[in-house]
């Protein structure tokens, strides 16, 4: 999906001259072959081929710093926690530093914070908090300096730059089928940020998904302008409970939602982290978004000189689905769910790592007219960033 393949001249030689510094090593003086004289008899000679073998080295570690830029708290319960994981999974490859930098804003004050770091020793940034050109404007500034990360972006990249990011729409239809199997009222729930695309598509994705097993299901959506701000998400899934939801998702980055439905009696769907611990009465499954495997390999290839910038395709790298720990999966299913609805959405999700596309028309948005004609697939790059309308069966409001 990258279309270009670039490595800042200045920064990888001043990483590859650092580590044949530090590994070179020359024979001294003192140490050449004794005199004639001295010599050993022949007999006690070593082979001629022994003394021709080359030592073996391993390969030199090319020291790397990162830095991982994040929007609110350290511990906030989802969304940062979950990718520490993946921040602290990156620290694991040798040469590798990592840290983060937490309570990052969406204005200019994001800007100043990456200058910094890179001034501080950066030569990575990753950002998880989607900030844009206040990321990308500062990484093509700086392109012999460092190599960046920027979540979610639609926009176009430096040549030292990725926008990155995994299928949410997936995840969403399969957390969607969760809640249609489990639902008793029909009306399920989402507490979300902000109405922007990449949102409609997660709440379209859940809708779809759980009338694609019970055709009666609704969503009601309740905005609250903010990634995070527990009060907030406590008032708002609340007001999805009295009107009726009992099923709980969020798109914000708190626990919120998931206290709310143990405290209410409902059942839950969790985004970004595995909530099983924090409602374990309530939660269904999670929709995990783990991102190790991927930004191991990222780092790998940042010391081999071989990273690569998205350009201007205006589509991140997509990062793959996985059953098991690594990549974006299904979390921990609560004791409660009977065994054939367990079955029956690790299937649905095996079939979307197969590569199953499950987002085909006919598709209706809320008033009732065909968007999608029957048989057309939307592709990943409309599903990413192009969903501006709600399908059938969706209510939002403010919170």
């Amino acid at each position: 999906m990258r279309n270009r393949k670039i490595v800042p001249a200045v920064l990888l030689v001043g990483l590859v001259s650092l580590v044949a510094a530090c590994s070179s090593s020359t024979p001294a003086a003192t140490e050449a072959a004794p005199a004639a004289t001295e010599a050993p008899a022949a007999t006690e000679a070593p082979a001629a081929t022994e003394a021709a073998a080359p030592a073996v080295s391993e390969a030199p570690v090319v020291p790397l710093n990162i830095t991982w830029l994040y929007t609110g708290p350290e511990n906030d319960g989802g969304y940062n926690v979950i990718n520490e994981v993946a921040m602290n999974a990156m620290g694991t490859v040798p040469g590798v530093k990592v840290n983060g930098i937490f309570d990052v804003p969406y204005s200019d004050e994001a800007s100043q914070i990456t200058r910094q770091a890179i001034a501080n020793g950066a030569q990575v940034i990753v950002d998880t908090t989607g900030i844009g050109t206040y990321l990308t404007d500062v990484c093509a500034e700086n392109l012999d300096k460092v190599y960046c990360y920027s979540g979610a972006d639609a926009g176009p990249q430096p040549a030292n730059s990725a926008s990155w990011w995994l299928p949410d729409w997936d995840l969403s239809y399969a957390a969607g089928v969760a809640a249609g199997l489990m639902t008793k009222s029909n009306i399920i729930g989402a507490v979300v940020p902000y109405e922007i695309p990449i949102a409609v598509q997660g709440i379209n994705g859940y809708a779809l998904g759980c009338q694609s097993v019970n055709p009666a299901c609704e969503v009601k959506v309740v905005y609250m302008n903010s990634y995070f701000d527990p009060t907030a998400a406590t008032k708002a899934s609340k007001t999805l409970v009295n009107a009726g939801a009992d099923v709980l998702r969020n798109l914000t980055d708190d626990a919120s939602f998931c206290k709310v439905a143990e405290e209410e009696g409902v059942y839950a769907v969790g985004e970004y982290n595995d909530f099983a611990s924090a409602c374990p009465n309530s939660i269904i499954t999670s929709t995990v978004w783990d991102f190790s495997d991927y930004m191991i390999e990222e780092a790998k290839e940042i010391q081999a000189g071989m990273f690569q910038s998205t350009g201007d395709s205006g589509f991140p790298e997509i990062t793959p689905l996985k059953i098991g720990l690594g990549g974006p999966r299904l979390g921990t299913f609560g004791a409660f769910v009977p065994a054939d609805v367990k079955a029956q959405v690790e299937g649905i999700f095996a079939e979307m790592v197969d590569g199953k596309n499950f987002f085909v028309g006919p598709i209706y948005d809320q008033k009732g007219k065909e968007k999608v004609k029957a048989g057309v697939e939307l592709d990943d790059k409309f599903l990413f960033h192009g969903w501006d309308w709600y399908v059938k069966g969706v209510t939002a409001s403010e919170g």
